[in-house]
């Protein structure tokens, strides 16, 4: 009886998974499912999945056949929430990505010098070496020669 009580609450798991309501419908719902598929399977010697799949249907089936007895605007909701929810999530993603890209910006900017003369612009990178750098200034005469 101990397989087959995996098998039930792996059964129990699935309809869960179809079922798209109110968490205190849901729970009600599963409870009902959950008092039938046991008591069937006490009354039956020898059950199986196979044959609580050919008694309640599968798990989406019987998903459906609870929900058709819902109220529409509940399942809506609970649908409504989980896309909000997706949403967030995604924009604070989003969010993070652009955060990390400033930051990895932010610190190469730190890591590189300009230094301007008249209209000659000098990038020198800081080298990460023991030496110092050695600062270069040219002005726009040394360009011409």
């Amino acid at each position: 009886m101990r397989a087959i009580n995996k098998d039930i609450e792996k059964y129990l798991s699935q309809v869960k998974s179809y079922l798209h309501c109110k968490k205190a419908d849901k729970t009600t719902i599963l409870a009902d499912i959950s008092t039938a598929v046991f008591e069937f399977a006490e009354d039956s010697e020898t059950v199986n999945i196979e044959d609580i799949y050919n008694r309640f249907g599968t798990p989406e089936e019987i998903a459906k056949a609870y929900l058709s007895d819902a109220e529409p605007n509940n399942i809506k909701k609970a649908i409504n929430i989980r896309k909000v929810i997706i949403a967030a999530v995604a924009i604070a993603l989003a969010m993070l990505a652009i955060t990390f890209a400033i930051a990895l910006f932010d610190s190469h900017r730190q890591n590189v010098a300009y230094y301007y003369n008249s209209d000659v612009v000098i990038d020198v990178s800081i080298a990460s070496s023991a030496e110092p750098t050695q600062m270069v200034h040219i002005s726009p005469t040394d360009l011409s020669k």
